[in-house]
């Protein structure tokens, strides 16, 4: 597999920032893509032949790794010299499973190639920048959407499941109860702060969940967003076939369900506590 253009004699050695930058990047998100990479703050100044030649200096450093992602698309991941220069451990390091490299693919989508992006927070983010909600032992998944006075969110990947919405709300019930139990996080509740996001796959089965969340009167304490990802159908088509469920063809851009009337092609179709209002094109 071609993961990067070889460096050309002329080429100028990456400077240790973008290296740093790079590294800590898939550090933060476990893997990426090219199109996520393009948007980190610190190479918008790079054009992509001169990204491809920091990429292939990196794996020749054995900083970063390369597999398939899917059919021809690639991804990168930390190599062991990597997850040591970020002070990780060892199994930190190498390919992911079918099942990490889903939901890392979900979060990172969700964060950085969204319309309007968001941060994945890391443990040492929450402790820093979260004090009065961090404690040892919460999920992966914290999110920071700066939007407004910001919020701090919970994402979570269905990750096939065989079609059991029933239990993706119990689930997401459960985080609810958890997080209104904890002080720090009642606090950001009250004040509009914090919200709790499903990434699934196919719009087919995220309205299901949003119906069965309909019935329980609980899952109004906490804003719920439910979001559609066709994009991720590569990785799951099998699983999905398995489960009864049967994907569309049709190529759609992402949807996202939440509290809000549902819109479909600027029509409202009905009002309820958890539907979709429309797409998002990344």
């Amino acid at each position: 597999m071609n993961c990067g253009d070889p460096m050309s004699q002329d080429s100028l050695e990456p400077k240790a920032e973008h290296i740093d930058a790079i590294v800590q990047h898939i550090a933060r998100y476990r893997l990426t893509i090219f199109a996520a990479i393009e948007r980190v703050p610190v190479f918008s100044a790079l054009g992509p032949r001169q990204i491809k030649n920091m990429l292939q200096h990196c794996r020749r450093q054995s900083l970063i790794g390369c597999a398939p992602l899917h059919h021809a698309a690639k991804y990168w991941f930390l190599d062991a010299g990597g997850a040591e220069r970020c002070g990780l451990e060892p199994n930190r390091s190498g390919p992911l499973s079918e099942l990490a490299k889903l939901r890392a693919l979900a979060i990172l989508r969700y964060c950085i190639l969204a319309e309007r992006p968001r941060h994945r927070l890391t443990a040492d983010d929450l402790a820093r920048s979260f004090p009065t909600v961090f404690r040892q032992g919460l999920p992966e998944g914290y999110y920071f959407d700066p939007q407004d006075s910001g919020r701090l969110g919970l994402a979570r990947v269905d990750a096939g499941r065989r079609g059991r919405w029933d239990r993706i709300v119990q689930s997401l019930r459960e985080d609810i109860d958890d997080h209104l139990h904890q002080v720090g996080f009642r606090k950001l509740i009250q004040a509009g702060r914090f919200e709790i996001t499903l990434l699934t796959v196919l719009r087919q089965k995220a309205r299901r969940i949003i119906e069965a969340l309909s019935q329980y009167r609980d899952t109004a304490r906490v804003p719920l967003h439910v979001v559609a990802m066709p994009e991720l159908l590569p990785l799951v088509s099998p699983r999905l076939l398995k489960g009864g469920i049967s994907p569309s063809k049709r190529k759609t851009p992402f949807s996202r369900v939440s509290s809000l009337p549902v819109q479909e092609h600027g029509k409202t179709t009905g009002n309820g506590p958890l539907q979709t209002v429309g797409d998002l094109d990344i």
